[in-house]
């Protein structure tokens, strides 16, 4: 499949809110299309730095690279820089894309002004939305869940994910509802962690081009809202102890009490996300909701280990200082012994400011 100046590269944008599943799903696909002899590049968003997504591209071997410090729209030239280094290092047939979890406008913003602006370089897919069947707004104020109907809103493809968690029933019945309340929208359904639908959403992602649908009428002073709403906390951190204790139980154990700290303030979770790392044991988890189970990518068993590194990304409705508060006392309170140690090398937490995208074209 050998590749030359000439040819376009297939860039395949998934959105769709935090915590739907977009990163399991590409980096499945990822290894999908490896499997079928594409050369495949990963690019990844968002507000902050130090991203769990990144480093499971990189765990997985997949050239990825970075946008941070806003979103695509946002950060438009550095999107293409980041495509740009993509093609430079891995010569991608496939460049598969993610951004932020509270991200809408797509089409105006990203979309149409690679059509208008880089129309030989690369060769959209219809834009994929990610919807996820367990997600409950409650708790949310009312914008988070007008940017989430904007992100469905302009889904080429929209995917019903997590099927896995529901019965044959329930997805009828979601699947009816949401082709009547998006008929725009192809609908798919999918478990990106099962891997079941994947293949069916990669044909259609390879071999159809976008549409360039219309523009959405988008009330920025609503999404703005929305994302101020939202906490996002960024950590990299170290423990260490003299004793060797329980890696995988200390994982599980800090996406628990977070959620527990989280559900104390009633604050409801969008998204956390950690990858804890021993030597070469690796342990990646999730929760993305009160009460909601904990969902592990990576899970190496039990480990006993002096010292762990972890990346943690937090996404909680509540303000900056709440989510840096539960964030600290509950790392404080996991030292697996009183003289334990633990140091943060990275930690940022803020609410996003406005969005402000580099281009928004309303039409073709």
């Amino acid at each position: 499949m050998a590749q030359n100046e000439r040819q376009r590269v297939r860039l395949i944008i998934a959105g769709g809110f935090l915590g739907a599943g977009k990163t399991t799903l590409l980096l499945t696909a990822a290894r999908r299309l490896a499997e079928r002899g594409y050369r495949v590049g990963l690019i990844t968003n968002d507000q902050g730095e130090d991203l769990v997504d990144t480093a499971l591209g990189e765990g997985a071997e997949i050239p990825v690279t970075e946008v941070a410090g806003g979103c695509f729209c946002c950060r438009f030239p550095d999107l293409i820089a980041g495509l740009d280094r993509l093609k430079a290092v891995a010569d991608p047939h496939v460049i598969l894309a993610e951004p932020v979890g509270s991200c809408t406008d797509l089409v105006a913003t990203v979309l149409r002004p690679l059509i208008q602006f880089h129309p030989e370089q690369y060769d959209l897919a219809p834009l994929t939305v990610l919807h996820d069947g367990t997600r409950d707004l409650a708790g949310f104020p009312a914008d988070v869940a007008y940017l989430y109907q904007q992100q469905l809103a302009e889904a080429e493809l929209l995917l019903l994910n997590k099927c896995d968690l529901l019965d044959e029933s329930a997805q009828r019945v979601l699947v009816a509802q949401l082709q009547a309340v998006y008929p725009q929208a192809e609908i798919l359904t999918a478990s990106a962690h099962s891997g079941d639908g994947i293949d069916a959403w990669l044909e259609i992602v390879l071999g159809q081009q976008s549409r360039n649908p219309e523009t959405l009428l988008i009330d920025y002073g609503r999404y703005a809202d929305a994302e101020a709403a939202l906490g996002w906390l960024n950590v990299k951190g170290t423990v260490r102890s003299d004793e060797p204790f329980a890696v995988d139980a200390w994982s599980a154990q800090l996406l628990e009490r977070l959620g527990t700290g989280f559900a104390a303030q009633q604050a409801a979770i969008a998204h956390i996300k950690t990858l804890v790392t021993a030597g070469t044991a690796r342990f990646k988890g999730s929760l993305t909701q009160s009460g909601a189970p904990l969902s592990w990518d990576l899970h190496d068993g039990e480990v006993a280990a002096t010292q762990l590194d972890f990346l943690l990304n937090v996404r909680v409705n509540a303000a900056p200082p709440i989510l840096e508060q539960v964030v600290t006392q509950t790392v404080e309170a996991l030292k697996p012994a009183p003289a334990a140690r633990y140091y943060f090398t990275h930690f940022e937490c803020f609410s996003p400011l406005p969005p402000e995208p580099t281009h928004r074209l309303r039409e073709a």
